[in-house]
């Protein structure tokens, strides 16, 4: 198993886009025309087969890289909107871990549990090789070396998801050491402005399909996704019907960003309609700024970091 040097949740990415009869799920990274292999824990579920046990009439699901330590998670964020003003937007996490984890891995894991006053509080059958509720809203799973957490949504609720995802995990592809990337390295100094300290953890992707940026500095991160295929434009401007969203100017365009006082920012740039997603976590409103800035450094470099672009729009 991997050691890391600090823990820390890099949340990145979420691309947007309108589906039909008034539902509008979010799909991290949809493609169109293909079903990609899992490469991203969102990858592992659907909006549909989110809404089969939750319900809700739009559903996100956002990727990121973290927590990391020992071992380290790839996660899903997942928000269930019900559309109304009574069903309070909470968002919950599915995790799936990155490193090998041994069966004694396993066990000296539930052990810190316990020796941290958690769990495992009831062991859930018939789960992976083993499943346990290790607190409220908290569910593990142990299945073929790897672990499935479920943080939040409901304790039945997360033992039906992982009852969905479970088939799905050997698709999972390995995950990459982590490591900087030039084309993100080239904005390290923005993105540790905004940090206010230096990155004590990189952890750069780059697929086929998009370039994924981040970094880590105890409980504090930024990350950024970029890509370049599909309605650009269209995903980001879904983004405006999310609470709080404030459209923005960006790379000397207008109104071609949205701002979202969570800690995010959407924008697009060129006729190809490159995207890029910041997110920043935890985000306060005296950050916004320097969250601005980091955009603002990113957006003349998008159309050459990309890894693939459709063509001209127009």
């Amino acid at each position: 198993m991997r050691l890391r040097a600090s823990a820390a949740l890099v949340l990145v990415l979420l691309t947007c886009c309108r589906a039909e009869a008034g539902t509008t799920d979010v799909p991290s990274g949809a493609k169109v025309g293909a079903a990609p292999p899992a490469t991203r824990v969102c990858d592992l579920v659907s909006p549909d087969g989110v809404r089969s046990i939750y319900a809700g009439v739009r559903i996100e699901l956002s990727d990121y890289a973290g927590p990391v330590g020992d071992p380290s998670f790839d996660s899903c964020e997942i928000t269930v909107d019900h559309g109304t003003t009574t069903s309070p937007q909470t968002p919950f996490q599915l995790q799936v871990s990155i490193d090998t984890v041994t069966p004694s891995e396993h066990r000296a894991i539930l052990d810190k549990f316990v020796a941290d006053g958690l769990g495992p509080r009831v062991e859930v059958p018939g789960l992976g090789d083993a499943a346990h509720v290790v607190g409220a809203g908290f569910m593990q799973v142990y299945a073929d070396g790897r672990l499935l957490r479920v943080l939040g949504g409901g304790d039945q609720n997360a033992i039906e998801l992982a009852e969905l995802v479970l088939p799905r995990l050997p698709e999972l592809a390995p995950a990459t050491e982590l490591g900087a990337l030039p084309a993100c390295d080239a904005l390290t100094a923005q993105a540790e402005a905004l940090l206010g300290t230096h990155a004590e953890e990189r952890d750069d992707r780059r697929t086929v399909d998009e370039l994924r940026c981040a970094w880590i500095a105890g409980a504090e991160s930024v990350s950024a996704r970029i890509s370049g295929y599909g309605d650009e434009v269209g995903r980001m401007w879904a983004t405006t019907e999310l609470p709080g969203a404030e459209t923005i100017h960006v790379g000397g365009l207008r109104d071609n960003g949205v701002y979202m006082p969570s800690g995010g920012i959407y924008l697009w740039m060129g006729e190809q309609q490159v995207n890029l997603y910041l997110r920043h976590r935890p985000h306060q409103p005296a950050d916004r700024e320097a969250l601005t800035a980091l955009a603002e450094a990113f957006a003349p470099t998008l159309l050459a970091v990309a890894p693939r672009i459709g063509p001209p729009v127009g």
